[in-house]
């Protein structure tokens, strides 16, 4: 994994927009534009049809099991001369990203048009991966859950719409983790060899007797 890929939270972004784009062409839209800023009149206006792929919450994913800050992984980097060497880096940190996602037409039909087909894209994709993901944060082996929550709670969601200065407008909220790793890496030396010494402890109870 390259060290330090701070782009990867763009690029999970890019990789789940175009994701939806791909659904959107198989119900016969030629072109549905992607908007990941806040889902307002003034960033939708003139793109329509739209979907908003809004990043409004990150945070520290706490149950995931690569949290363990004081562990550590070995590494290989190319150093000065291009000589391969061994480094030790921290564990990466592991991050929940969460989504709110709407759809924006020209009709309300259309709109829960577009909202069905998002729905199903996460029921068929439950996961991201190979080229499916985008950019260079990943490794050919590595993917990204997609999961729905069960429901948002209309206070929040109210107030939500109300910063915004825009009615109440369905949507959904899809969150995944991601690991971000750090650039630090520590040179170190391994153990090539070991002194091992056996005691006979039938001699050593003879000779305390």
């Amino acid at each position: 994994m390259n060290p330090g890929q701070y782009h990867i939270i763009k690029e999970t972004s890019q990789s789940i927009g175009e994701l939806l784009k791909q659904q959107y062409k198989q119900i016969g839209y030629k072109r549905v534009h992607l908007v990941v800023a806040a889902p307002k009149q003034e960033n939708i206006e003139g793109k329509m049809p739209a979907v908003s792929l809004y990043l409004y919450n990150v945070t520290l994913d706490e149950e995931g099991v690569g949290n363990n800050r004081s562990a550590q992984y070995i590494d290989e980097e190319i150093g000065e001369g291009g000589q391969v060497r061994e480094v030790a880096r921290d564990m990466p940190m592991w991050l929940r990203l969460d989504y709110l996602i709407s759809c924006w037409a020209q009709t309300p039909e259309e709109e829960q048009l577009l909202l069905g087909a998002t729905i199903r894209a996460f029921m068929e994709h439950p996961t991201i991966r190979g080229d499916q993901l985008k950019g260079e944060s990943f490794e050919p082996d590595d993917y990204i859950p997609l999961l729905l929550s069960q429901k948002l709670d209309e206070t929040v969601l109210s107030r939500f719409w109300s910063s915004l200065n825009q009615p109440l407008k369905p949507a959904i909220q899809c969150w995944t983790t991601i690991p971000l790793y750090p650039t630090t890496a520590r040179s170190f030396t391994r153990v090539r060899e070991r002194e091992v010494r056996f005691f006979d402890l039938d001699k050593l109870n003879r000779l305390r007797q």
